[in-house]
């Protein structure tokens, strides 16, 4: 198995020691980065050296991180040069506290210096998108604007909260209140894309184009809030992943190169197992049914240490609390016992790899997932020591 090692997790250090990633990249389109958890600090270090590499040795020009697509474009407003501080940037437009640390400042900073493009796609507020699409309708079209408005209303209106209260919102709702709001925005769904002819000769293709795609996010949404209330088809987050490739995938016909930062579970190129006759379907699959080879996936994890574990926690702020927890050691069958935990960076090439039956398991919060690891990712990065961000509960 061939290993790439780095002297450095230091995002500003040297990148020669990274060249041989340039093998593993190739030409690929979208080259996705995991973490085994959210809020661990040396995962977002990782994240924030491999950008940088992609960015100035390979060409990418997008970070499509793990945040909800409408408010992900007020870190993008604010990374193109806008006013603010990164602090409000980055609470405004991530979830689940992911925007509040240090490490993620220092990254969008640096973005903002490069003029790196920065966008969402999984997670957020239907209640977020849809404000967006009344703002559009009003002079676009205002014959829906009153369909709009009260799709807006039945959404939560101008109570603003984070993506966990809505899907809390959402299943305290009445059955019928529940279905009116699916109605509306599938109603809506269907003028806009049998408007956008018109649209585009009046002048307003972009912004049309733009608006409806917030719409179909609070369409995806809304069939995820329906599923957690249990009214819906047994889709979990699939229906987030599916929108969060589409978004992806429009970055790449509009000639970008796409890094994709999410967990390791939402990259990976596999089916997972569910109920149901299909599994579910992450945003990894469809990026690599719809690219091929141009789309790469790492995974990353670490041997020791420290990780983030989240709940549901409905009196919390976010609707979702932290807390620090260890990780277990390791076992035989751990993708994680191949890496030397004296590299500061190792990351594995496993298209390479002549006995890929051997790892089964490798780290998933504060436990192990069990999977193909050689089918679902092209490479796994390593670090050797793990801790929470400094907003983790514990730590």
């Amino acid at each position: 198995m061939n290993i790439i090692s780095s002297t450095s997790l230091d995002p500003m250090a040297p990148l020669d020691d990274l060249e041989p990633l340039r093998e593993l990249v190739a030409d690929a389109r979208v080259v996705a980065i995991g973490e085994s958890a959210h809020l661990v600090s040396e995962f977002y270090l990782l994240r924030h050296r491999l950008l940088r590499f992609l960015v100035e040795r390979c060409g990418f020009t997008v970070l499509a991180f793990e945040a909800p697509y409408t408010e992900a474009h007020l870190i993008d407003a604010w990374v193109q040069g806008g006013p603010g501080a990164v602090e409000e940037a980055a609470a405004r437009g991530m979830d689940h506290g992911m925007g509040d640390c240090r490490e993620m400042h220092d990254l969008l900073t640096w973005m903002r210096e490069h003029r790196v493009r920065f966008a969402g796609g999984l997670g957020g507020s239907a209640r977020t998108a849809l404000g967006q699409v009344v703002a559009y309708l009003r002079d676009a079209d205002p014959d829906a604007l009153p369909l709009a408005e009260r799709a807006f209303r039945l959404a939560g209106g101008e109570r603003e909260v984070p993506s966990m209260k809505a899907a809390m919102d959402h299943a305290r709702r009445a059955p019928a209140v529940q279905d009116e709001l699916t109605a509306a925005i599938s109603r809506l769904v269907v003028r806009m894309e049998s408007m956008s002819g018109y649209q585009h000769g009046r002048g307003r293709g972009a912004a049309h184009g733009a608006a409806l795609q917030h719409l179909r996010g609070a369409w995806y949404l809304d069939h995820g809030y329906r599923d957690i209330a249990g009214r819906g088809l047994a889709v979990g987050t699939a229906c987030l992943d599916a929108f969060a490739a589409q978004a992806v995938l429009r970055l790449v016909e509009e000639g970008h190169r796409v890094v994709v930062a999410t967990h390791n579970t939402h990259i990976r190129k596999t089916i997972i197992e569910h109920e149901g006759d299909f599994g579910l379907f992450p945003q990894g699959y469809h990026l690599a049914q719809a690219l091929g080879d141009g789309y790469v996936a790492i995974a990353a994890t670490s041997s020791h240490g420290r990780t983030a574990v989240s709940q549901v926690a409905p009196d919390h702020p976010l609707g979702i609390e932290s807390r620090d927890s260890p990780l277990p050691p390791l076992t035989d069958d751990c993708i994680e016992t191949v890496f030397d935990t004296g590299t500061p960076l190792a990351i594995a090439d496993l298209r390479d790899t002549d006995r890929p039956e051997t790892f089964r398991r490798i780290r998933m919060l504060d436990y192990f997932m069990d999977l193909p690891i050689c089918e679902a990712y092209d490479a796994v990065a390593h670090v050797p020591q793990t801790r929470c961000v400094d907003s983790v509960e514990g730590s």
